[in-house]
């Protein structure tokens, strides 16, 4: 809106003065309005700025004259041009903000004496916010041996969202441009069409859409492996070992007292037979064997080969006595003649081993880290032809240490709302400690499988052995006070049956809900979720 206001009165004086005087010239013709324009600038103009609304433009307006003299105003404020010419200008209100509104240009007529006022109204509202819109990405996944769960499909390099085989998901209220759409989670037996990974433009206010075209192909059947190994007693064992044949075709050399292993086997039934050896051993249970080798694990048979005594032969008997403190469980073995004929002994009992006489190098192994032997070991014992000699091992053992002190447990979830599939919540519950016994459950109900289940990696040996505590930090440096944290390492078995390495961090800050924090991260799959406990408590002790 542009408001003029009314000539000062003093134009109407000077005005009625001029005309006064011609009239009283009789020679001079009557005077014309149109003489009156084109006089020497004697004339004013007062321009004012008055704007509603917000937000007002900061920066403020430009006002120009004809085009020509030019002055800056304020968003309400006040400028004047003086020394214009008498008659019509034209008066323009520049450099206004795209949300604001004003009647711009205005024409002025500007007196002989005094001045003149205009005022622009400008009005402003506030900018409507940017439009958005939506993208929709689905998979098509054809062939054999297709990925049993499924993909993720990561937008931007931030945003990820799990994706059945032949699925959909859709991603709301994304800015209106280009985006990119990452597909992974592929098995190594699938190809992409056109590679993982798109650009999609997202239009205003409408929907896009890509699609990920997914082919696998049929792995080939699984493969096993298998170990078979020989324990010999007795005397006389046979020197040059023995010889294992698979399936009556691929041979192997074994040890006396060996094994050896057979690679990349097909999964299903072996003959297993155990050739060369000597005429003084037999084998227990004969020397052939039918094993199951299962696909992708390792099966393992065992052939027990016991040797008689040769003529002229003597006979040697060993004792182990142990005295002390935590005495080893499983007791040691003793070694005749640097491998040549070996048993198990109690670590206090004792084994007899028939053979050649003469000296005989003579060992016991196998003993804890807290247990030594009295005396030379190995040693030397002479056996006489058709005689028994004897030779005792002295054990002792000391005291262990204590198990490193140390635990911290902990039940609850960080994350809003109630743990449920598709909740933003993860929960866990754990008990760990420094000697690396313990147990450990992670839940992520944001993380969901094809079937709709949350992801979980759990740890406890106890059922599932592959499982374990590997390592335990009794400080962490991501807690306000770091004597109040600790960090563990483990190895859990995800909800798919994959065994995976995680990382923990926890901190008990003493109050529980809001303080106390809990990260898990698993380097390998690029996973890493962390935040305070907005339910249960961490206690470290």
């Amino acid at each position: 809106m542009v408001r003029v206001v009314g000539r000062h009165l003093v134009v109407a004086a000077a005005a009625t003065l001029m005309f006064a005087a011609a009239c009283r010239d009789a020679q001079s013709p009557d005077p014309q309005a149109s003489l009156l324009p084109g006089l020497p600038g004697v004339g004013a103009m007062v321009v004012s700025t008055v704007t509603t609304g917000s937000p007002a433009d900061p920066d403020g307006y430009t006002v120009t004259v004809d085009n020509g003299p030019s002055q800056h105003i304020a968003p309400t404020g006040v400028v004047t041009f003086a020394g214009l010419s008498v008659g019509n200008h034209t008066v323009t209100l520049s450099g206004v903000a795209a949300n604001c509104s004003v009647n711009g240009t205005v024409t002025v007529d500007v007196p002989l004496l005094g001045s003149v006022s205009v005022t622009f109204t400008v009005r402003c509202a506030p900018s409507a916010p940017p439009a958005t819109g939506d993208l929709t990405v689905t998979t098509s996944t054809t062939g054999s041996n297709l990925d049993s769960d499924g993909y993720t499909v990561t937008l931007d390099g931030n945003t990820n969202r799990p994706i059945g085989t032949n699925g959909s998901v859709t991603f709301t209220g994304l800015s209106a441009g280009n985006h990119t759409v990452v597909l992974s989670g592929v098995a190594g037996n699938c190809s992409v069409n056109g590679g993982t990974s798109r650009t999609v433009n997202v239009p205003a206010g409408g929907t896009a859409s890509t699609s990920f075209a997914v082919s696998c192909v049929a792995t080939p059947p699984p493969t096993g492996d298998l170990t078979v190994s020989a324990s010999t007693t007795g005397t006389n064992p046979d020197a040059d070992g023995y010889t294992v044949t698979l399936d009556g075709g691929a041979s192997q050399a074994l040890a006396t007292n060996g094994s050896v292993t057979f690679t990349g086997l097909p999964a299903g039934n072996h003959a297993v037979v155990l050739s060369g050896i000597a005429g003084n051993c037999s084998v227990s249970g004969g020397t052939s064997r039918t094993v199951n080798v299962p696909g992708g694990s390792r099966a393992s048979t065992s052939f027990a080969v016991s040797c008689a005594a040769v003529g002229g032969d003597g006979t040697l008997t060993v004792t182990a006595s142990t005295t002390g403190s935590n005495l080893d469980p499983d007791g040691y073995t003793v070694t005749v003649d640097a491998g040549a004929a070996s048993q198990p002994i109690a670590t206090n009992g004792s084994v007899s081993f028939t053979g050649p006489a003469g000296d005989h190098q003579v060992a016991l192994s196998g003993l804890a880290a807290n247990c030594s032997v009295s005396g030379a070991n190995p040693r030397t014992v002479n056996v006489p032809a058709g005689g028994t000699a004897s030779t005792t091992f002295d054990v002792s053992c000391a005291a262990e240490p204590p198990p490193p002190a140390g635990r911290v447990t902990g039940r609850g979830q960080i994350g809003s709302g109630s743990p449920s599939p598709g909740s933003d919540a993860q929960t866990f519950d754990f008990d760990v400690r420094a000697d690396l016994s313990g147990r450990f459950t992670g839940t992520d109900w944001s993380f969901l499988h094809p079937g709709g289940t949350p992801a979980t990696v759990t740890v406890d040996r106890a059922a599932d052995p592959e499982t374990s505590i590997t390592a335990f930090q009794s400080s962490s440096s991501a807690c306000s006070d770091p004597s109040r944290g600790v960090e563990f390492d483990g190895v859990g078995r995800e909800d798919t049956g994959r065994l995976l390495t995680f990382h923990a961090t926890v901190c008990d800050n003493g109050a529980g809900v809001g303080t106390d924090f809990f990260r898990v991260q698993v380097p390998s799959d690029g996973y890493d979720k962390s935040g305070v406990l907005t339910g249960g408590d961490i206690v470290k002790s």
